[in-house]
């Protein structure tokens, strides 16, 4: 017992072994069981205390009476680890939950709330409301790593249980990022009327609510508005600002023909503000309507809705498009020939109008990404590899092409190659996908503290990017039932929706699972063997030397 007032954490961790294991047999010493008691009670150091206090309960020498008096201890950590081993040995009693509830409402330590949201996923599912409430009412919390998700995980459960006393904990919760999951989980389990009830009575937490109804629709059309909608949303464009924005965005998902008429009428109003017009184009394109199609044309050449318009392509399969996009692309900015190559390898007609254009050079082959070259490959065939040549390459050409980088790469080449130019390059070729210095894509891992300076290290994941590939990167290939194919990474999956991350995409494309033909993960990875054949040396040199940069450097001056 005495040994846990050593300096050696060691030593102290052995002894309460050994301590454990006398009383498991029946052999410990009340004078031990007393050393340790006053250890707890009279010594000033907190962490011979904590120490005391596990030898103690591994030991059966602290009854539920001193450990809810030690949830009133003047140390933090005493009365956060008191609420964990109240919870260890079963469910708490009555008295207990009291108290755990109490402490939700009033205890200043953010360290005792974490271990009191802990608590809640050992508590029976209707006992977690009163202790979640006085949790979700400190608005300090809001910004903590780990508590809104930690009372996230408490309540989850109980939310499609019991969606009143859900809606009644969001509506009141001023950590809005437990409100908006709330409201997600909500719309996830259709419970409708209780959600739109609150969003018509809430004031601080109605934008939250809105959000997260909107987060639970992503990827579905309902038929019809909830019942009670109609009126909040009247009363919420009234009331304008953000709110209105986002009622908005949610009418899109309710209503059939009505809605659309709505939508139409709001894409043909060029007074209207360019985000509900983005909206209203996102939300007819979902649903493939027919009385889109005609119109594309038309909002292409406007060109504050033209990548919009190009990505909104995708979703018809119509080969007078696909003519028509290539026949603009030679005047398109950079951007928008991505987001038209994108466009035009989702589909196996637009792949075919796509290969046929790269072979004739209307299409530059360097303009097509290695990740869309193999994406084509897969939508439409031998018929692009006859074009293209190989996609993948074989072992004896990865190692010629290591070694002529690594020539080429030489410490003299590398200190006058242009910096600026080498960060235009990792901007086409790389940052759909990967994120440097905060901008760029999420498919690929963040680049920004990777081994960059190391160029072996550099050219082995560029050059063998499928020698090891992270579970969390294996990419998945989805063919849709309308014959679209998507290519990225999972980001969020439930019952009904998948959501996947593609290139070029800001957020997850929110896929309907009803909608999902096949599914299949790739062996390989997403991003491809022969990502610097499209580049000329300069080109290659420029680039890496620019990812050794350990700062960001200015893009050169148009």
């Amino acid at each position: 017992a005495s040994l846990q007032l050593s300096k050696s954490s060691w030593h102290a961790r052995r002894a309460r072994v050994i301590l454990q294991n006398r009383a498991g047999k029946g052999k410990l010493a009340g004078a031990a069981r007393d050393a340790l008691g006053k250890i707890f009670t009279a010594e000033k150091n907190a962490d011979y205390r904590l120490r005391a206090l596990w030898a103690l309960h591994v030991t059966g020498g602290i009854e539920q009476g001193q450990l809810l008096k030690a949830t009133t201890d003047g140390d933090q950590h005493i009365r956060a680890w008191a609420v964990q081993l109240l919870c260890e040995d079963g469910p708490p009693t009555k008295a207990v939950r009291e108290r755990f509830e109490k402490m939700a409402r009033e205890d200043a330590s953010p360290v005792v709330r974490l271990y009191l949201a802990s608590a809640l996923q050992r508590l029976a599912k209707p006992d977690r409301w009163d202790i979640a409430t006085g949790l979700v009412s400190h608005a300090g919390d809001a910004k903590d790593h780990n508590l809104p998700k930690m009372i996230w995980y408490g309540v989850e459960p109980a939310v499609p249980e019991d969606p009143e006393k859900a809606v009644a904990l969001a509506s009141g919760s001023k950590i809005p990022l437990l409100t908006r999951y709330i409201a997600r989980r909500l719309t996830a389990a259709r419970s409708f009327e209780e959600l739109v009830g609150a969003i018509g009575r809430a004031t601080d937490s109605r934008k939250d609510l809105l959000l997260g109804m909107r987060d639970g629709l992503d990827g579905r059309n309902e038929s019809q508005a909830p019942e009670g909608w109609t009126s909040v949303l009247i009363e919420l464009e009234a009331a304008g600002g953000e709110t209105a924005s986002i009622a908005r965005q949610l009418e899109q998902r309710f209503g059939g023909d009505r809605v659309v008429k709505k939508m139409l009428s709001t894409l043909r109003n060029s007074g209207a503000s360019l985000d509900d017009r983005i909206q209203a184009l996102r939300g007819l394109a979902s649903r493939k309507r027919a009385e889109l199609r005609p119109r594309l044309l038309a909002l292409f050449h406007e060109k504050s809705l033209r990548s919009e318009a190009i990505r909104s392509m995708a979703a018809f399969d119509d080969a007078d498009l696909g003519k028509a996009l290539l026949e603009h692309y030679s005047k398109l900015s950079a951007g928008d020939k991505l987001e038209a190559i994108h466009a035009l390898s989702a589909r196996p007609g637009y792949g075919g109008q796509l290969t046929a254009a790269i072979k004739s050079g209307t299409v530059p082959r360097r303009d097509v990404p290695a990740y869309v070259a193999r994406l084509l490959r897969r939508v439409v065939g031998s018929g692009f590899v006859e074009v293209w040549g190989p996609v993948d390459a074989l072992p004896a050409e990865q190692a010629a092409a290591f070694k002529k980088y690594k020539a080429l790469l030489s410490k003299g080449a590398l200190a006058g190659a242009n910096l600026g130019h080498g960060r235009e390059v990792f901007e086409k070729t790389c940052s759909s996908c990967h994120k440097l210095y905060g901008k760029g894509g999420l498919i690929g891992p963040d680049i920004t503290g990777a081994n960059r300076t190391n160029i072996d290290y550099l050219l082995g994941n560029v050059l063998t990017p499928s020698a090891i590939i992270q579970d969390a990167y294996r990419m998945q290939m989805v063919l849709m039932r309308d014959g679209r194919l998507y290519s990225g990474i999972p980001a969020v999956e439930s019952e009904r929706v998948l959501e996947l991350r593609v290139a070029n995409q800001e957020k997850p494309v929110a896929l309907a699972k009803s909608q999902i033909a096949s599914r299949e993960i790739a062996p390989v990875s997403m991003m491809p063997e022969g990502l610097l054949a499209n580049l000329s040396d300069a080109e290659v040199l420029d680039l890496v030397a620019y990812l050794q940069k350990l700062k960001q450097v200015p893009l050169p001056k148009k």
